[in-house]
């Protein structure tokens, strides 16, 4: 089998229904270890762990087993992490809310502990973010670069200088999770579409407990919207983890009788982010195979006819599939870009942003070790690392150039008569 015959594979496991763990037994047994490792960086391995392990091989079960008492470990210290943020923040009388991590559960996970986390993201009113700041770094965070992503919705990520070093394992319980602050809860002038006020997701912010930790978080039908949002950003900017369409396909199935949850949503939910989310759902149901609410599934049914157009080319087709999209060998998520912007202008500033881009994006290794600690040798392979980083990147930008660019040419010229044609780059509106 193929390592994309292998992921699928994986996924078809993961459905909610229809699921087929058969073909995991064609896996060979050499096999395994890369391809845990393409889950451990899908976020996916402990799903997998929860869901299928006794239809897996002794040797593999035996490694999610490992990490699922490893995640366990980091849980605990996850829940003491941020119980001293919140509480830091909370005690200076900030207002914050608490997005994703934690705040996923119940609907998103079964259980919070069988979730990988690795950052907690935080969202502080502009206002009141230089105190946010000098609060966290009261409790021994800095941040790990002095350069502010343009296309980041948060500061620069914060991180103690623990002096820790990566070792190959992404459960490592000795790993400390990273803060990221943010200003935002989506970027207009990046993405180039959805200008809407989301300051409501701030004022009508809920309590959540989980365990002990009480924290502030989204209200629930805001928190679908931010995670459709947040899902589809990553989509368009081609660093998609197969793990965020997961999280909505468990969302979707858990909320699928819930006549309550879904009739706020038809009344509150913010009309910009309605394509957004009928996309995310798409995404799930298609590749995960959950149940919907009628809500959910008149959301998709929804859609632009550009968009259900984008997904009949790409999303169901050998060359962007589930398998695929971990891999990105084209970016032919800019023409589903094109269906969400209003004019030719933006469209050509996302491809040019895409095909070409522009930005270097700097990486570290071993950032939790400080500067002043850092000896010769350990300067020397942060060099090279970041060198080989940036020529891997070129690579790939290089090596997507041709397929995207027939990609493109096939949604030009395959979406019919010119009237299509320019029906297909028309705005998607809810």
């Amino acid at each position: 089998m193929t390592p994309r015959a292998q992921l699928t594979a994986v996924l078809k496991a993961l459905r909610f229904h229809d699921g087929c763990v058969r073909d995991l037994s064609n896996i060979p047994a050499n096999d395994w270890r890369g391809l845990l490792r393409a889950l451990d960086r899908a976020h996916l391995t402990l799903a997998l762990a929860s869901r299928c392990r006794n239809s897996l091989p002794e040797t593999v079960r035996h490694r999610l087993e490992t990490n699922l008492a490893a995640n366990r470990v980091r849980y605990d210290r996850l829940i003491a992490a941020q119980s001293l943020i919140t509480d830091a923040l909370s005690s200076n009388g900030l207002d914050y809310v608490v997005l994703k991590g934690l705040a996923q559960w119940p609907w998103y996970s079964d259980d919070p502990a069988l979730r990988p986390q690795y950052d907690i993201d935080i969202y502080v009113p502009a206002e009141s973010m230089d105190a946010a700041v000098r609060t966290v770094q009261s409790l021994g965070y800095s941040f790990a670069g002095d350069v502010l992503d343009q296309g980041s919705d948060h500061l620069p990520v914060m991180i103690r200088r623990t002096g820790w070093t990566w070792r190959g394992d992404y459960f490592d319980p000795e790993m400390p999770h990273s803060l990221e602050l943010h200003f935002r809860f989506w970027n207009a002038s990046m993405m180039r579409f959805c200008t809407e006020d989301f300051s409501r997701f701030r004022r009508r912010r809920v309590e959540r407990q989980v365990g002990a930790l009480r924290f502030q978080t989204l209200h629930p039908v805001d928190g679908l919207s931010y995670s459709a949002m947040h899902l589809v950003r990553h989509l368009l900017n081609g660093d998609m983890r197969l793990s965020h369409v997961y999280e909505i396909a468990h969302f979707l199935e858990r909320s699928s009788t819930a006549d309550g949850f879904w009739a706020e949503w038809r009344e509150t939910a913010l009309p910009r982010t309605r394509a957004m989310e009928g996309i995310a759902f798409r995404l799930a149901s298609d590749w995960f195979h959950c149940a919907l609410h009628p809500e959910a599934r008149e959301a998709i049914r929804s859609l632009p006819a550009n968009i259900q157009r984008w997904f009949s080319f790409y999303a169901s087709a050998p060359g962007w599939s589930p398998s695929t999209a971990a891999v990105g060998s084209a970016k032919n998520e800019i023409w589903l870009h094109f269906c969400l912007l209003d004019n030719a202008g933006d469209r050509w500033r996302i491809a040019s942003r895409r095909l070409f881009p522009r930005r270097r994006t700097r990486v570290l290794l071993d950032p939790h070790i400080p500067a002043a600690k850092a000896g010769r040798a350990l300067r020397i392979r942060r060099l090279l690392f970041e060198v080989s980083f940036i020529a891997r990147r070129a690579l790939h930008h290089f090596g997507t150039l041709a397929p995207t660019i027939l990609g493109g040419l096939r949604w030009y010229f395959g979406s019919g008569s010119p009237a299509d044609r320019k029906r297909c780059s028309e705005t998607a509106r809810p």
